[in-house]
């Protein structure tokens, strides 16, 4: 007994060769992913410290422009709500204000004389909570010292 397949039977069923290979690319794909969720700890050295500190504007801080004086007189922290930075803050924090120390990180400077150094910036947290700022490391003094 001899059968027809009707036109609009095969067009129905014609990209599927091509839907179940999009299936399997896909799947695949998913299964190269992920992984170690640790990993992104290990890129990221800086989020394993937890130390109390102090916002101080030393004459270090100060000559690098990271601490002054606000119009009402009080002495405030520059620090920057997203990155370590020397420049563009964009938040002002208290001198002398207590902090929590949530990170950590090392960057290399080009001091105006031309020559590199190393410069420690810190992620803070006020001793009350809130967001997280950098501040650079000339304006942190560490508790203990």
């Amino acid at each position: 007994m001899n059968q027809f397949v009707t036109k609009k039977y095969s067009r129905q069923f014609r990209y599927l060769p091509l839907a179940g290979l999009l299936l399997l690319l896909l799947t695949l794909t998913a299964c190269f992913g992920g992984g170690d969720d640790n990993a992104s700890e290990a890129a990221a050295p800086e989020t394993a410290v937890q130390q109390n500190a102090t916002l101080t504007c030393t004459s270090a801080c100060l000559a690098q422009g990271q601490c002054g004086t606000a119009a009402d007189g009080r002495a405030v922290i520059l620090a920057h709500g997203s990155q370590p930075t020397l420049r563009d803050h964009n938040v002002i924090l208290e001198n002398e204000s207590a902090v929590v120390i949530v990170g950590q990180q090392a960057h290399t400077i080009l001091n105006t004389d031309g020559a590199t150094s190393t410069l420690n910036f810190f992620a803070v947290q006020t001793a009350g909570g809130g967001p997280t700022n950098w501040v650079a490391g000339t304006c942190v003094a560490l508790s203990g010292q």
